[in-house]
């Protein structure tokens, strides 16, 4: 009976020294993008609001969710066209879990490995979806407040529709493109 009362006390003494290193946040960014092609006499550019919230369990492992507003036109300059202005307004959920292998001082880089949800979009009668895995870089700035950055350009991602479409692709940037959209994106989390 002893050997029980003090496996019971020491896994709560664990629970409570693992409870108090969890800490909830909450945070996001805003990023964009604009590009110029003139092979395709292409201009396009994005705009992308993507509040999060979540929960770090200790300092190297997290759970959390990311909604995202994001904003795009397109214009191609072709008299062979008949469309040649595009618009697109777009909304995801993203969940997602995040590792950091390496930590030096107060900065990080984490793997962060989440799944990506759209609903159907204009003239489309089909969701999109997506699986993947990308590197991000964190600083604590203070106790409370940490810098993040998604490095979308070395992420990998596996990409599929409603109507049965697959695709895995890594990502790269574009032509002539200067881009925060999903190659980069610069924000903030809270912890509490």
């Amino acid at each position: 009976m002893k050997t029980i009362t003090r496996i019971l006390m020491v896994a709560v003494m664990l629970t409570a020294s693992y409870a108090a290193q969890a800490q909830l946040y909450l945070g996001g960014s805003i990023s964009g993008a604009y590009s110029e092609s003139p092979s395709t006499a292409t201009k396009a550019w994005a705009v992308d609001l993507s509040p999060e919230v979540g929960f770090a369990f200790n300092d190297r492992w997290a759970v959390g969710l990311r909604v995202s507003y994001g904003k795009s036109f397109s214009e191609v300059d072709s008299p062979y066209l008949h469309e040649t202005k595009t618009s697109v307004n777009l909304f995801t959920a993203n969940p997602y879990f995040a590792y950091a292998p390496l930590r030096v001082n107060r900065f990080a880089v984490w793997a962060e490995v989440g799944v990506q949800f759209a609903p159907e979009q204009e003239h489309a009668d089909f969701k999109t979806y997506a699986g993947y895995i990308t590197p991000v870089l964190t600083y604590d700035a203070t106790r409370h407040l940490t810098l993040k950055a998604n490095l979308g350009f070395a992420g990998l991602a596996v990409t599929g529709t409603t109507d049965g479409d697959l695709v895995l692709a890594g990502v790269i940037g574009g032509d002539e493109a200067i881009t925060f959209d999903d190659d980069l994106s610069i924000g903030v989390v809270f912890r509490f």
